[in-house]
């Protein structure tokens, strides 16, 4: 009889301890239907072995009459059969989403792998989680090289002291894009733009980083700032030849003129005061054509779409070339900045085309859209390559100086070769 009672005992024990269990699953569950119905079979259970006990100890017969027990029994397990087909559906859908996620995962890992850019995953502090193997391959180490490393590690000299002051902005702000250097494990600089999302992985606070390269870009920006500076050194030249050719000998001539008036006769000198006010007349003349070159008198006084449509007269009137000039919404005050950078890239651009491109007809569209400016040029010539042009000599100064005038307004260039002709949009903004 002990023995007996001792397994009642236990299996009562057992029962309860497993309730408990049932019942922690029914409060962290959202299927909690399944979890009540088998911990009402353990309850039941535990009941059992109570009336069991008292029937023992002679308080109670209950658990010995004999349709109680079966009846007990049948409800028990109806109730575990029914809790366990409820679970086995649950563990149908997990199996499913984990298969799920599984393909979610390897789909974001062979995205991850081979995107072009260069993808990092830091720590909040900067210590590098993953990368990609763009990076690298860009910055020639393994995948487990770099995970030891810190993100100001990866940096060069120049631009490590930045780091913790972007790590900063990033926290601050939730994004951040910026330009940096990284050094390759040869110690070749990489110009990369930055681009950093603040995000939680895990319920850990983590930095994601998109770095893409811009070498390319940068050797363009260099190029056009030296042809920025050889053109106005180019200026600066022109006009200093137009004053000392044009203006210096007048001039000159000039002073020796008023010196003879002290010394001549009265006929001379009415002869002499004539042909300075001549020569005056032409340096006045010169002195305006110079200022016209460095801002042309006709934005001054009718503004810039007059300015144009006379201008684009002017050449339809040779019969070279047919200019459809189509101005949208244009403002009347851009600023003289803004209008003298648009009447000279447009021009360049026309005698680009006269000059080089065998075009019969080219459209020009200027619209402006608030304070964006978007500027279309289309002509139907022969075309050419923008980058086997930049690379050539002086005779692309105009396409250059395009370049380093749209640049110098923070505005957008983009060249097509359309064949036949070329496509070149320009947008600016004008509360630049």
């Amino acid at each position: 009889m002990p023995a007996e009672l001792l397994l009642i005992g236990l299996s009562l024990l057992l029962r309860l301890a497993t309730f408990g269990v049932v019942m922690n699953y029914v409060n962290v569950s959202r299927h909690r239907i399944a979890w009540w119905l088998i911990a009402a079979a353990m309850m039941l259970m535990a009941l059992e072995n109570v009336f069991q006990l008292l029937g023992e100890a002679g308080l109670s017969d209950l658990a010995y009459r004999s349709n109680i027990r079966p009846l007990a029994g049948f409800v028990v397990s109806v109730l575990i059969l029914s809790g366990t087909l409820l679970i086995r559906r649950i563990l149908k859908r997990l199996s499913k989403a984990e298969r799920t996620q599984s393909s979610i995962n390897r789909r974001y890992q062979m995205l991850f792998n081979n995107s072009s850019d260069q993808i990092f995953v830091m720590e909040a502090a900067g210590r590098l989680l993953e990368v990609n193997h763009s990076a690298c391959e860009r910055l020639g180490y393994s995948r487990e090289q770099l995970l030891q490393k810190k993100f100001a590690e990866l940096k060069s000299s120049r631009s490590a002291e930045g780091v913790q002051d972007h790590l900063d902005e990033i926290r601050r702000k939730g994004i951040h894009i910026f330009e940096t250097e990284l050094l390759s494990s040869t110690g070749k600089r990489i110009p990369l733009e930055m681009s950093c999302r603040f995000i939680a992985i895990d319920d850990k606070p983590c930095i994601t980083c998109v770095a893409r390269n811009i070498s390319e870009r940068k050797e363009l920006e260099k190029r056009v700032l030296i042809a920025t500076i050889e053109t106005e050194e180019n200026e600066r030249s022109r006009f200093a030849r137009e004053i000392h050719d044009g203006l210096g000998p007048l001039l000159s001539t000039i002073k020796l003129y008023v010196n003879e008036l002290e010394t001549s006769e009265q006929e001379e000198r009415e002869a002499h005061t004539r042909y300075i006010n001549q020569l005056i007349d032409e340096a006045v003349s010169n002195a305006r054509n110079i200022a016209n070159n460095i801002t042309p008198k006709i934005i001054t006084d009718y503004g810039l779409l007059r300015s144009l449509e006379e201008f684009c007269t002017g050449i339809n009137a040779t019969k070279l070339l047919h200019i459809r000039f189509l101005p949208k919404g244009i403002s009347q005050n851009l600023g003289s900045t803004i209008e003298l950078t648009l009447y000279r890239i447009i021009t360049e651009l026309i005698n680009n085309t006269i000059k080089h491109a065998q075009a019969q007809q080219v459209i020009i569209e200027l619209k402006q859209e608030g304070s964006c400016i978007r500027l279309s040029y289309k002509d139907d010539g022969i075309g050419f390559e923008l980058d086997k042009a930049l690379e050539k000599g002086d005779h692309t100064l105009g396409l250059r100086n395009i370049i380093s005038r749209v640049r110098s307004l923070k505005g957008d260039f983009s060249f097509r070769n359309t064949l036949p002709g070329i496509e070149v949009k320009i947008r600016l903004d004008s509360k630049n």
